[in-house]
């Protein structure tokens, strides 16, 4: 148990005025305790303000992650609402893996699933499939899944939620929830293939959370979305089998905007899209990928990128995008140990111990990254953009002292911004001296107010008691002084 040795209370303080500021200072030292308890998680983003050193950011929304240490790279309009097109389907997908309980497990894929791309929805009408035939019976829930992410097939998505739901809507209420359960506050999902709808909608940061989520916790996931080719099984119109192909350039060999070190995730596109009025407006494209590369691992979320260039033709301005952020993400930063885990930090005094200072560690250790530019300049003396600065819960403590206790903060700041609060913590157990006890217990008393007058109270008790012995041993004299002298008269010799 830790005591803070009280060296300021002046000797005339009342004691309602002690019991306040005793008061006051437990109020203080509960919230510090409490600041670094609850400290900034090891999972949440750090904010950060680099400029991406590339031509031209066509997307309009963008969300760039370093995995590794929660450092975002690089972000524009991300809490912005965008209609997400296909990559709804990132989010379809959890469901299925999360709810299937056999993925081999055939699906019935009926007229329902299929028949609202025929019915002139021009927001419907033409959307990306995967050939699969209402009637078909030999399709498993993984093949839906591959299709899902492959081929980003409309049908696809309409066969799982069905088959797992029982309908459409129900389905959809399951990745409401699962988005509100991951803290996406600017998501509303109304299908489950990404369709236009207008309540369709989504921002670039909850679908970092979406993806991060389903790359960390959901098993077969990154398999299936990384897949670039998937055989699906015969069916009426392709009685020999047939094979789907990836719609990511980014993980497709043949393509300009390939990079071996890109994996999945998803694509989803929307060339015009018409309102409830008919008026047509110009869609987008958006792109969620992962790259892993010499120990570093990015999730880059794009929205809203132009679907046609300047001449009104075709142009994959996301998968661009993605493209040159990679290639200048991996050439521009690097990993940099803040703090190190045990690392000494500071000293403060013990009182009444077998050792009279202590050395506070570092609990956890801290590592972001950087740009190299930066790193260097810190290296060669400079600030650069990462500092520490430390508080100390006590000024000193009293034994006893147990190995690890908390004593104290190390807040890391990153361009400003504090970014992480590590615990400073006792480096080893200091036992209680009693000798040390005894004498500093004898020393307070000196330092209280009432000593001098009970000193002052305990000599006048002693004089009182001397004067008072000296005339009873007076009186007990002259008592056999004369007991003496009638003895005498009384012919005593």
């Amino acid at each position: 148990m830790l005591y803070i040795k009280n060296y300021k209370r002046a000797s005339g303080m009342s004691k309602k005025a002690a019991a306040g500021r005793t008061f006051v200072r437990q109020v203080i030292s509960f919230i510090l305790i409490f600041a670094v308890l609850f400290q900034i998680p090891v999972g949440q983003d750090i904010e950060a303000a680099f400029v991406p050193d590339v031509e031209k950011v066509y997307s309009d929304g963008v969300y760039m992650v370093n995995m590794d240490t929660g450092v975002v790279i690089y972000s524009k309009n991300e809490n912005q609402r965008y209609y997400p097109a296909s990559i709804t389907k990132i989010m379809t997908a959890i469901v299925v893996l999360e709810n299937c309980h056999d993925l081999n497990e055939k699906v019935r894929i009926s007229y329902e699933a299929t028949n609202e791309f025929w019915e002139g929805d021009p927001n419907k009408t033409g959307a990306s499939n995967a050939a699969l035939e209402a009637g078909q019976t030999n399709i498993s829930y993984l093949d839906c899944l591959y299709a899902l992410m492959l081929a980003s097939a409309c049908e696809g998505a309409n066969v799982l939620a069905i088959n797992l739901c029982g309908s459409v809507e129900a389905f959809v209420e399951l990745m409401n929830k699962k988005a509100a359960d991951l803290g996406c506050k600017g998501t509303h999902f109304s299908n489950a293939h990404g369709l236009w709808e207008e309540d369709n909608y989504t921002t670039p940061y909850d679908m970092y959370l979406i993806s991060r989520y389903a790359y960390d916790n959901v098993p077969k996931f990154m398999e299936i979305c990384d897949t670039t080719s998937y055989e699906f099984p015969a069916n009426k119109y392709n009685p020999d089998g047939y094979v789907k192909y990836t719609t990511n350039p980014l993980i497709t060999p043949s393509s300009d905007y390939y990079l071996e070190y890109v994996h999945g995730i998803k694509t989803g596109s929307i060339d015009y899209y018409y309102d409830k009025d008919g008026t047509a407006h110009d869609g987008g494209r958006c792109l969620v990928t992962t790259a892993q590369k010499d120990g570093y691992t990015y999730l880059l979320v794009t929205m809203q990128a132009p679907y046609f260039n300047e001449e009104g033709k075709s142009y994959n301005y996301a998968a661009l995008d993605h493209n040159n952020l990679y290639k200048w993400a991996y050439g521009s930063f690097v990993y940099q140990t803040v703090v190190n885990e045990n690392e000494i930090c500071t000293e403060i005094d013990v009182e009444q111990g077998e050792t009279d200072r202590l050395q506070l560690v570092t609990r956890d250790g801290f590592t972001t990254i950087v740009p190299k530019d930066l790193a260097d300049g810190q290296e060669s003396g400079n600030s650069g953009p990462v500092q520490k600065k430390m508080t100390l819960l006590y000024e000193n403590v009293v034994a006893p002292v147990s190995k690890g206790e908390v004593l104290g903060k190390l807040d890391i700041i990153y361009q400003g911004d504090m970014v992480r609060t590590i615990d400073l913590v006792a480096a080893k157990s200091v036992e209680r001296s009693q000798v040390a006890y005894l004498t500093d217990r004898a020393k307070s008393l000196t330092d209280t107010s009432w000593f001098m007058p009970l000193v002052i109270l305990l000599i006048i008790c002693i004089i009182v008691l001397f004067v008072l012995l000296t005339i009873r041993r007076r009186r007990l004299i002259q008592e056999a002084r004369r007991k003496e002298r009638r003895r005498k008269r009384n012919g005593f010799n």
